[in-house]
């Protein structure tokens, strides 16, 4: 065989070789996609990746079928194990809200946030320092100023209220009472009835109380203030680093080829950025806009891993 067509050879393989993985690469998704949620219909989870699947299918931002499944159980760690059993495998996405770090680090699932491929952070849920109207604190220095353990009330033990409470006491040099309820309604009930001093609670389950004059709200804990709460000053601005908020995002299987992470991020960046999502599921439901690419939510991740691991060793709720 002569040397050009050696050379020739050589070329055409090189070529095929690139063709293969061109084709490979365009393989991707070679089925639908599944959304996992961690959750029960009608909860977190579940109401997010719902409204992601139908702007999806609405607006037919990709191609692929959508196909939002439930695996509830043990704070979610019944869809991470199902998510693990999947790793290498890009056509599974899953809702991860503060529980994809706390329940790792609280039980002994044998996986933690490092055994998953981050996708995007969609938005942050932060908590508001609250009292009754009709309470004389009126603001952190009044806290500071307190004479007596202050009551507060908030979400269960270890939730993100309660870790928020940590925060405020240590940045108030305060020390705190902090009383857990079953959810919001409850917290919201406790404030409106003077039960508390004050509640660390999500800002859209006592918006209507806030406007209504019934309910007055002194802090929140997000690093700018909020569009929502445009007067609300944050803890930041009043001098006391408290920033702590619930987050929600989606996250992959371990180990996916990378252009089916490409092709995941680039889906829910343009989820994102609809109108739609603006206004079918982020302002009905209090979320704050809070938009990570892969990257940098995996920086986050990372962040708030160190931080709850922190808090929750100090409530003694680390798993052994």
């Amino acid at each position: 065989m002569t040397l050009f067509a050696n050379i020739t050879k050589a070329a055409l393989m090189a070529s095929a070789v690139l063709a293969g993985a061109a084709a490979q690469a365009q393989d991707f998704p070679s089925r639908g996609i599944e959304f996992v949620a961690g959750y029960g219909p009608g909860g977190g989870h579940d109401t997010m990746l719902r409204m992601m699947a139908r702007i999806i299918q609405d607006e037919k931002l990709v191609d692929a079928a959508i196909n939002v499944v439930n695996k509830p159980g043990g704070a979610g760690a019944t869809s991470l194990g199902y998510l693990n059993s999947h790793a290498g495998d890009g056509h599974y996405l899953m809702a991860a809200t503060s529980s994809f770090i706390t329940t790792p680090l609280a039980t002994d699932v044998g996986l933690s946030y490092e055994d998953f491929t981050p996708i995007a952070r969609l938005g942050i849920d932060p908590t508001v320092l609250v009292v009754n109207a009709r309470s004389p604190i009126e603001s952190l220095d009044d806290i500071i100023a307190s004479e007596r353990v202050l009551n507060v009330a908030g979400g269960g033990r270890g939730q993100i209220e309660h870790i928020a409470t940590l925060m405020v006491g240590d940045a108030l040099g305060k020390e705190l009472n902090f009383i857990p309820f079953q959810g919001d309604g409850e917290v919201a009930t406790a404030i409106l009835s003077n039960q508390v001093d004050f509640a660390m609670i999500n800002p859209g389950a006592v918006s209507e109380f806030i406007e209504s004059g019934r309910v007055r709200a002194i802090a929140i804990s997000t690093e700018e203030r909020t569009e929502s709460f445009p007067d609300l000053p944050t803890f930041r601005e009043q001098g006391h680093d408290v920033v702590a908020a619930v987050f929600r995002g989606v996250v992959a299987a371990k180990d996916i080829p990378e252009d089916a992470k490409a092709y995941l991020e680039d889906m829910v960046q343009k989820v994102q950025a609809t109108e739609a999502w603006q206004t079918t599921y982020l302002e009905p439901n209090g979320v704050i806009p809070g938009y990570l690419d892969a990257e940098a939510f995996g920086a986050y991740l990372e962040e708030t891993n160190g931080l709850y691991t922190q808090m929750l060793d100090r409530l003694g709720l680390l798993g052994g």
